[in-house]
Parts: C-alpha cells; sequence; structure tokens
C-alpha cells in the first residue's frame, strides 16, 4: 500500500512536542486515538508493541526520517500518522542524526506481508 493510500491531513501532526522517541510515539498514538483510528482502551497495548519493537529493531533511516512500526492485534487495517519535528528527536538513525519525519505505521498481525511492503514503499519515497 502506498503512503498516500494510508496517510490522511487529519493523521499529520506538524510540530510534535515530543523530545523523546517514546514522547514521539505516544504522541502519534494519541492523535491516531483523537482521530479514532486505534481505541483508548488500546492505546497502552499499542504503545506497548511500538515502544518494544523499537527497542529492538532500528526505526531512524538516514536523512532525518524515522519509521517506528508494530505488528499488533489491535490494529484492523495498515494505519499510519506522520509527524514532524523542527528540532529533531533522536530514533538512532543509521546516519547518527536526529530525525525531523516521524512515520509510525501500524499493522495487523495477519498483514506482515502489507506492512513489510509499505515499510519498502516508504524508504524509497524518502530516497528519491
Amino acid at each position: 500500500m502506498l503512503l498516500s493510500e494510508l496517510l490522511r491531513s487529519d493523521l499529520i501532526k506538524v510540530g510534535l512536542d515530543a523530545k523523546t522517541r517514546y514522547e514521539a510515539l505516544s504522541e502519534l498514538i494519541d492523535l491516531l486515538v483523537q482521530r479514532h483510528e486505534i481505541a483508548m482502551s488500546h492505546r497502552a497495548e499499542v504503545v506497548e508493541a511500538l515502544r518494544h519493537h523499537d527497542d529492538t529493531h532500528v526505526s531512524g533511516m538516514e536523512d532525518g526520517i524515522a519509521v517506528p512500526h508494530a505488528v499488533t492485534d489491535r490494529a484492523e487495517d495498515l494505519i499510519c500518522a506522520l509527524g514532524t519535528s523542527k528540532t529533531g528527536i533522536d530514533f538512532h538513525a543509521l546516519d547518527g542524526k536526529p530525525s525531523h519525519v516521524i512515520v509510525l505505521l501500524l499493522a495487523p498481525k495477519r498483514d506482515f506481508q502489507g506492512e513489510v511492503r509499505t515499510l519498502v514503499g516508504i524508504q524509497h519515497l524518502f530516497e528519491n
């Protein structure tokens, strides 16, 4: 699935308040809760899945881009939110630089291949 098919304008937050990657994850999940993409009752579980994945995998790409992602039973379809940070947030990027564009992706456990294809598409988009 293309990023343009997943991302709506109401799922974009320009100027994240977050200073850390965990704060950024929480802030973007809060946006998804506000927009009824994630139920409030599932918020903590989704945040924990993202934190766990982010602790064990590198989410920071190069050139100021981070793509934190997780597979969860709490997503019925692929869900995406985007946030920007003027100062940048440390997502342990491959180039050691802070991330200014954070693309959060959640995928249902039954659609692992969809997640992988979408991640590859996002990577190609930002490389170009």
